[in-house]
């Protein structure tokens, strides 16, 4: 998924990696996906220039990020330049048929929780980001490293401090590529948003890690704390037209998972990031609650039962998952502080949701799973707050609610029932209605 792209991008800068990209096609992705599938052959990008073996410069500094991270450096990585003009065309050559379906699949969903407007779509909104503030980027399906240039030339054996950071960052993308084979590892997380933001955390936690012990060793200056499809590096002074939500779900990994990683690397050592490149975590419950990763705890396995038929005819299912802590903490921050909306998600313990569309009309059916009947009263409320704070209209109708935004879109939501709240979010009022009193009887 090209989630993932943006999210590398976003996050290298947050944490003074304003240079180089990594992208290991996602997702997210992330996300647009730069890698092939297993029966795909990665042919080359119709722009982007010649790969080249990596200069003398650039070979040393992997070598010496492969002896950081414990792991044999690949002999077969390449590099090419691309101009800031031709880089929407190498964008759009990587974007996959799968990467489209993704945003599109991704765009439904995001607009019935309110991260999108009616108007946003996913794709735009990266390809409008990628083409202003992309640095550069990586495709392990090419084996192949980008560096974007305004039109000056680029000195390798001169590279500031700041493009060696970011290059160090990028190259151990390379190296858990050539190791753990990133794509296997994302086709397992791909279709489950909690479980690829879980494992890119691992991803984007381990090369944030390891480029600042990089950089402790090599450059002699300490530096400052700090999937998928595509890693790359951007200026996030460009980033202004992604939503603050957005912003927060790419940023997550380099700040957050990073964080969980360094201390599992001073604890465990590398050896549990490998583990876990293989294995990834089954959410980011793990990375919010680090303890959960000892203690043998897994979510639990939520399901929904098809509606396509109690919708009427011409529904069809477009997507389906599991949102994950995270993901609920995000939404409910749409409207909620930051402080209650962690609050009310902390007690989750598994969810699923289902999209459904029939021509422009669509809606998306949710239950999630709580430690206990408290907490999922406490999620509840906060979902309450976020309507007041919307300025929603409301409407009961027996144990139902019905919320309208300014958007059109209606939240159906109904009592809380034992430890699991259920809700709907539809393009309407009457698609809202046939969802939840489907859901609320299966």
């Amino acid at each position: 998924m090209k989630r993932y792209l943006l999210l590398a991008a976003i996050v290298a800068c947050l944490t003074a990696l304003a240079s180089l990209a990594a992208c290991s096609d996602n997702p997210g992705t992330p996300r647009p996906q730069a890698t092939a599938t297993a029966t795909e052959t990665p042919t080359e990008p119709a722009v982007g220039g010649t790969p080249e073996p990596l200069p003398a410069a650039l070979q040393e500094i992997l070598q010496q990020v492969a002896e950081v991270r414990g792991l044999e450096a690949p002999a077969d990585l390449k590099a090419s330049l691309v101009s800031r003009a031709d880089l929407p065309a190498l964008l759009e050559d990587l974007i996959t048929d799968e990467d489209r379906e993704w945003f599109r699949q991704t765009t439904t969903l995001y607009r019935l929780l309110g991260h999108f407007t009616p108007d946003q779509d996913y794709l735009t909104i990266y390809e409008g980001f990628g083409a202003s503030a992309v640095l550069g980027l990586y495709s392990p399906a090419h084996k192949q490293l980008w560096v974007v240039h305004e039109g000056q030339d680029i000195d390798f054996d001169t590279l500031p401090r700041s493009q060696k950071e970011t290059l160090a960052h990028e190259l151990v993308h390379a190296l858990q590529d050539e190791h753990f084979d990133l794509e296997a590892s994302y086709e397992d997380v791909m279709n489950n948003l909690d479980r690829e933001q879980a494992w890119t955390s691992v991803v984007e936690g381990d090369a944030v890690t390891h480029e600042q012990l990089y950089g402790q060793r090599y450059l002699s200056i300490p530096l400052g704390a700090g999937g998928g499809r595509l890693f790359l590096v951007a200026d996030l002074a460009q980033i202004t037209d992604v939503p603050p939500s957005i912003a927060r779900e790419l940023i997550f990994p380099y700040t957050t998972g990073a964080e969980w990683i360094r201390t599992i690397v001073a604890e465990e050592g590398a050896e549990a990031v490998d583990e876990m490149l293989q294995n990834p975590p089954l959410g980011t419950a793990y990375v919010l609650h680090p303890e959960l990763r000892g203690e043998g705890w897994e979510p639990r396995d939520v399901t929904l039962p098809d509606l396509s038929g109690a919708l009427g005819e011409g529904w069809e299912r477009e997507s389906g998952g599991t949102i994950g802590e995270f993901g609920w903490r995000n939404y409910l921050q749409l409207r909620t502080r930051a402080g209650e909306a962690g609050a009310a998600a902390a007690g989750w313990a598994g969810d699923a949701y289902e999209v459904y569309v029939e021509g422009e009309e669509s809606v998306a059916v949710f239950r999630i799973s709580f430690r206990d009947p408290a907490e999922a009263q406490a999620f509840a409320q906060a979902q309450q707050s976020f309507i007041t704070a919307a300025h929603a209209g409301t409407e009961q109708k027996g144990a139902i609610q019905f919320a309208t935004f300014r958007t059109g879109y209606v939240t159906a939501t109904t009592e809380v029932s034992g430890s699991e709240v259920l809700f709907a979010i539809g393009s309407s009022r009457e698609v809202a209605e046939r969802a939840i009193e489907a859901l609320a009887g299966g």
